[in-house]
C-alpha cells in the first residue's frame, strides 16, 4: 500500500514529467500546496490535484489567485469540469493525460435538460403529506423539509407509482415489510415520523443530521422575505447525492430589484459548493450569487474559491433549523 508521502512524491514526479514532455523547451519549478502539485514558470501554471474525496477543481480554486491564467490537469475527460470553469472569471484551461504527455481537453456538447412530469394524484398525495415535489437527475421525489421520503417510479409501460422511504434501502424495506399496506398509509406514517425530528426543538436524531443543505434551502424558500428576495424557485443540483447521508449543495434562483440571484446553500466545509455553483451559472445566468450557510460554516477556503466566480458573490448566514447544543459535534 502506498502511503500519503509516497503518493505525494509519485504525483510530483508524474506532473513534472507530463508537463516537461508536453513543453520540452520550457523550464518549470515544482511546488506542493494543499495536496496539489503546481508546475509553473513565468508564463504558465499547471495544477495537478488527486484526491478521492474532493474534486481537482475544488482544490485548485483554493490555491490559485483569482483573475489569473492557469491550467488544470485531469486524469481523464470530465465534461462536468468543462462546464464549471465556464463560470469562472479566470483564464482557465483543461488538459488531460494522454499516454506520457498532456492534450487539451476535448470539447463536448451540453446535455439536453429533459422535462419531467408527475401524475396529479401522486403530486396531491405528496403535498397532502407536507412534501415538496422535486425533479433532479431524471428522478421525481417528495421531500419533507429537504429530506427525500418518497420517489416516483415509472414502469416501462409508462405507469407510475410511489415508493416510500428515506433512501434506497428504506424504500426497499418498506416494499417488503408493508407490501399489503396502502402506500398512502405508509407515506403518512413516515411523514409523521420525519416531522417529529426535523425541527429546531427536536432531540438530535439521524433524521435531522442528513440532507441539511436541502433543509436550509427549504427554510429560506418558506420565508424568503427574510433575506430580501422574491420569486424563489428551486433548481436541480448538477451533483446527485448517491446516498441520503451524502452532503451536497442545494440551490435556488430568485429575484431582487430586477436582478437575478443564484442562491446556493451548503453546510460544513463543503469545497464542492463553489464548483457546483459555477456549473449552475451555465443554465441559470445570474447577476449575483449568494452562498447561504450556518454561522459556524464560514470557511476562508470557500471564500477564496468564490473569488474566482465571474459574478459578484455574497456570503449570508442563515439560522440552523435543526437542533443544536453547545459543545456538541453534530
Amino acid at each position: 500500500m502506498v502511503d500519503s508521502t509516497q503518493l505525494e512524491h509519485l504525483n510530483i514526479a508524474k506532473a513534472r514529467a507530463l508537463v516537461a514532455r508536453t513543453f520540452p523547451e520550457q523550464d518549470f519549478d515544482v511546488e506542493v500546496k494543499n495536496s496539489a502539485v503546481l508546475v509553473r514558470n513565468e508564463e504558465n501554471t499547471f495544477v495537478y490535484a488527486k484526491n478521492e474525496k474532493v474534486s481537482a477543481l475544488a482544490i485548485a480554486l483554493t490555491i490559485t489567485d483569482f483573475g489569473t491564467s492557469w491550467s488544470l490537469i485531469l486524469d481523464e475527460p470530465d465534461d462536468k469540469v468543462l462546464v464549471q470553469i465556464a463560470g469562472l472569471q479566470d483564464d482557465c484551461s483543461l488538459w488531460i493525460i494522454d499516454d506520457d504527455s498532456l492534450a487539451p481537453h476535448p470539447q463536448s456538447g451540453l446535455d439536453e435538460i429533459k422535462s419531467q412530469s408527475i401524475d396529479p394524484l401522486i403530486r396531491r398525495m405528496l403535498e397532502d403529506n407536507h412534501c415538496v415535489v422535486t425533479f433532479e437527475h431524471g428522478k421525481v421525489k417528495g421531500e419533507l423539509k429537504g429530506l427525500p421520503i418518497a420517489e416516483v417510479v415509472t414502469k416501462p409501460s409508462g405507469e407510475s407509482h410511489l415508493e416510500v422511504g428515506v433512501g434506497t434501502y428504506d424504500r426497499e424495506a418498506h416494499k417488503i415489510v408493508n407490501y399489503n399496506e396502502p402506500v398512502e398509509t405508509t407515506l403518512a406514517r413516515i411523514s409523521q415520523e420525519v416531522s417529529k425530528y426535523r425541527h429546531k426543538d427536536s432531540v438530535v436524531h439521524p433524521l435531522n443530521r442528513v440532507a441539511r443543505s436541502n433543509w436550509l434551502i427549504h427554510e429560506v424558500m418558506s420565508a424568503n422575505s427574510e433575506i430580501g428576495v422574491t420569486d424563489m424557485e428551486r433548481v436541480p443540483s448538477p451533483v446527485e447525492a448517491m446516498d441520503v447521508s451524502d452532503s451536497v449543495p442545494a440551490s435556488a434562483i430568485a429575484k431582487k430589484n430586477n436582478q437575478v440571484i443564484l442562491l446556493t446553500a451548503y453546510t460544513g466545509a463543503d469545497l464542492e459548493a463553489v464548483p457546483v455553483t459555477a456549473q449552475l451559472l451555465n443554465s441559470y445566468p445570474a447577476d449575483e450569487i449568494w452562498f447561504l450557510h450556518p454561522q459556524k460554516d464560514d470557511y476562508s477556503a470557500i471564500r477564496r474559491q468564490a473569488e474566482h466566480l465571474k459574478v459578484p458573490v455574497s456570503f449570508i448566514t442563515v439560522p440552523e433549523p435543526w437542533p443544536t447544543a453547545p459543545d456538541m459535534d453534530y
